[in-house]
């Protein structure tokens, strides 16, 4: 005869945990999606002269209106090292108009360095323009690029054509933000997942000591709330591969109504220290005064044993939860002998 009932539920869930995963989810759907959104139009590298009043066409760009997405125009600058150019993304309309443009000063230095007797060589570049675009009516534009300035870093001016590679894609999504958002949820998710693991609800026990033995009573319990048992235990170098904390819960009349022996895995928090959780759930049936004690077995390696229940806890998962009746267990054996010997009676009446 038994007044527990051990079970593995949802029930208690935190409902925020589900708008979280969801968010995450859809977040990481949209980022693993924009990879495959783009469309390229245009690849191609041109030798532009150097001439401000100048320019050279790439090719034609076929705009549209997206309501997610942009057309997005990079271009890379081929130059030697220690040498300067400004260059100019521009669109033009069908009659040779600037619609839109960006300018860049693109470079690349090279050199050696000496410091304390030591040498080596460094070299830096920024070559890389861009250019987002979006439309609000479909149209196609000329893609050109002009090169304003090319110099060596001394000061001299180069006349020989600069390399540049343009690219156009279409239907680009900004990743940027998207990436900010998964990072950002991500983190939020682990952590009220760990908060509530840890400890969520109306905070009625806690008692901390420097022993292996501690307990604490508090008002709690009642057939809608989740009792939520959080134990830690600090104890030293010596302590064995497993700890064995003996769990009473109590009545208010101090009778025992639960009795139950975990194993808990220390792990190791520092070079002599190691740290061991219990993490239990309740469901007491009846709403009163209850006491929670431990005991840690073997208790030689434990320095500080910590207690804390919450009432009307939530979870972040399925969690296994017991059901406790207000009815003591050694009632309960009693009631349960004295079935075994009305049973045995029974039988012995009916062999005679």
């Amino acid at each position: 005869m038994s007044a527990t009932k051990t079970y593995s539920t949802r029930k208690f869930i935190e409902p925020a945990i589900f708008l979280r995963w969801f968010t995450f989810g859809l977040i990481s759907v949209a980022l693993v999606a924009s990879w495959f959104m783009g469309q390229t139009q245009i690849r191609k590298t041109v030798a532009v002269e150097s001439d401000a009043e100048d320019y050279t066409e790439v090719g034609p760009l076929t705009l549209n209106p997206r309501a997610i997405g942009a057309t997005r125009i990079k271009a890379v600058a081929n130059i030697p090292s220690n040498h300067w150019v400004t260059y100019e993304l521009i669109l033009l309309d069908s009659q040779g108009n600037i619609v839109t443009s960006a300018m860049k000063e693109a470079w690349s230095e090279s050199g050696t360095w000496n410091e304390d007797g030591e040498s080596g060589t460094w070299s830096e570049t920024d070559l890389d323009a861009g250019l987002d675009v979006k439309v609000q009516a479909s149209e196609t534009l000329t893609l050109a690029v002009s090169v304003l300035d090319y110099t060596a870093t001394s000061g001299q001016e180069i006349t020989t054509p600069v390399p540049i590679e343009v690219t156009a894609h279409t239907g680009i999504v900004y990743q940027t933000p998207l990436w900010w958002g998964w990072i950002v949820t991500a983190v939020l998710t682990w952590m009220s997942g760990y908060m509530i693991q840890t400890g969520s609800g109306r905070k009625a026990i806690f008692k901390t000591i420097p022993d292996s033995d501690v307990g604490a009573r508090g008002t709690l319990g009642g057939s809608l709330s989740l009792v939520h048992l959080w134990l830690e235990i600090t104890s030293d170098e010596t302590t064995p591969p497993t700890l064995k904390p003996k769990l009473w819960i109590r009545n208010a009349d101090g009778e025992d109504i639960f009795r139950y022996t975990y194993t808990v895995t220390p792990r190791s928090a520092g070079e002599d220290v190691r740290k061991s959780e219990l993490n239990v759930y309740f469901r007491l049936r009846e709403k009163g005064s209850y006491g929670f004690y431990v005991e840690v077995m073997p208790d030689a390696s434990v320095d500080r044993t910590t207690i804390t229940v919450f009432d009307g806890a939530k979870t972040a998962g399925r969690v296994e939860v017991t059901d406790i009746d207000n009815v003591a267990i050694d009632m309960l054996d009693d009631l349960e002998n004295d079935s075994d010997a009305s049973l045995t009676g029974f039988t012995q009446k009916s062999d005679f």
